[in-house]
């Protein structure tokens, strides 16, 4: 289907989902686990295992659920069917993980809320993306299309951020209170986003795709070079996500000091972020998708040590480069789904099935098992003999290893993709070579 006949306010409409999805995200990453250790009285090893395990299990559901979604069969439409159906599951459990636990909840009851919460966030990411990557068949209409993704995708993750500064700095409630109302507002956009997507934006009847072995998934990533190319720098990215936005709140607060002022930083970092969304659409036109994303990546390896010279303390110092530092946090996501887009044309053309499902389910799967290396990360805090509880008094090799993984593991991940993007070769011309061939042998 080409959205040439799609209009701007439906194609806005079509993104808007994405807002409480994207919002969903970062919380899970940056708050859930530090409220379970302050709130829930968890070990910070516990933590880590939950996390990990959710994440690991990832690698198999993921790529399930998308080849499932491929082979849907239903009048309503593949996608929209399975947005529809996993929004109330979602909404449950989003209750259960940001306000159901509380004091006294066991390992057992936190793993199971966790793992339902991921499977459930999974499916319904699969659905709108797998959609998505279908709405638009060129180049760089695929780059606005996911653009538009993107940039509601942001303002919900920027919004959702601005809630925790808001509780913390009005004095409204603790850190408790804050994850209770960003789920709150997760729970209320859901059905409303969800709802007017599926009314405005229609999709076509799509043929039966055939069934695909889990072993089949794993075969598609070692014969294909491009998807390789796609999912390696998203691993990455994900480990230097995941590392940053597991231990923000830690840095900030108990290196730098911010203790009621860091859950702002965090949200002036993701308008960073939306800010930066047209910068890599038209980045991504000028020079090509991976292309632009290497300079992104760039940018981040030299910005992120800069964050090693904030005087403590400061926030008038702090703000504006935490703006600044966001601009590149929004190319991996945008530019990275779109070039995935244009993998799922090599890969139709090369087998004759269209596996939109099974590939965005692939890319969340190396997104989501890089980040839990965010919670992973706290069970080597407690090598350090960090404290996570806010005020305590950790020692300086503590606070040492705390500011070795924030600031060095991204640093690295970042270079290490910019020299694997050097090897992608799936640019405009061999993407526009692949649709006439995919196009040609449609009309035969």
């Amino acid at each position: 289907m080409s959205d040439k006949k799609l209009s701007k306010r439906a194609l806005a409409a079509f993104a808007l989902p994405s807002a409480p999805l994207l919002a969903l995200a970062l919380p899970t990453i940056v708050f859930l686990p530090p409220h379970y250790a302050a709130h829930l009285g968890l070990d910070l090893g516990v933590i880590s295992a939950i996390f990990l395990a959710a994440r690991s299990l990832d690698i198999i559901t993921d790529p399930l659920l998308g080849g499932w979604q491929d082979r849907t069969v239903s009048r309503f439409g593949r996608r929209r069917l399975w947005l529809l159906l996993c929004t109330p599951v979602l909404m449950g459990f989003v209750w259960l993980g940001f306000s159901g636990l509380g004091p006294g909840s066991t390992p057992l009851q936190v793993a199971g809320v966790t793992l339902g919460l991921y499977l459930a966030f999974a499916a319904a990411q699969i659905a709108h993306l797998g959609w998505a990557g279908e709405l638009r068949d060129d180049y760089h209409g695929r780059t606005n299309v996911l653009g538009a993704v993107q940039i509601a995708g942001a303002i919900g993750s920027a919004l959702i951020l601005l809630l925790p500064g808001i509780v913390r700095q009005t004095g409204l409630g603790d850190d408790a209170a804050a994850v209770r109302i960003m789920g709150w507002s997760i729970i209320i956009a859901l059905p409303i986003t969800v709802g007017i997507a599926l009314w405005a934006v229609r999709e076509p009847a799509a043929t039966p795709q055939p069934p695909l072995h889990w072993r089949a998934a794993f075969d598609a990533l070692g014969a294909n070079a491009s998807l390789r190319g796609v999912l390696v720098p998203d691993f990455l990215v994900g480990v230097a996500q995941g590392v940053s936005g597991g231990l923000f709140l830690f840095y900030f607060q108990s290196v730098l000091g911010f203790e009621r002022e860091s859950q702002t930083l965090l949200f002036l970092y993701f308008v960073g972020g939306l800010v930066g969304v047209p910068l890599w659409m038209v980045l991504g036109r000028a020079v090509g998708k991976h292309r632009a994303l290497q300079i992104a990546f760039l940018f981040a390896g030299v910005t992120t040590p800069i964050i090693l010279f904030l005087p403590p303390g400061v926030f008038m110092i702090a703000a504006p480069l935490m703006l600044v530092a966001g601009l590149h946090q929004s190319a991996p996501t945008l530019l990275l789904r779109a070039m995935m887009a244009d993998v799922v044309d090599e890969d139709r053309l090369a087998t004759g099935a269209q596996r939109s499902g099974l590939f965005y389910g692939l890319l969340l799967t190396t997104t989501k098992v890089g980040q839990a290396l965010g919670p992973l990360s706290y069970a080597f805090l407690g090598m350090f003999g960090f404290q996570a509880a806010l005020g305590a008094a950790n020692t300086q090799s503590a606070l040492q290893g705390l500011t070795g993984m924030f600031i060095g593991g991204p640093v690295l991940m970042y270079l290490a993709s910019v020299w694997i993007l050097r090897f992608y070769k799936l640019d405009e011309a061999r993407q526009k070579a692949l649709r006439a061939e995919i196009d040609a042998r449609s009309a035969s």
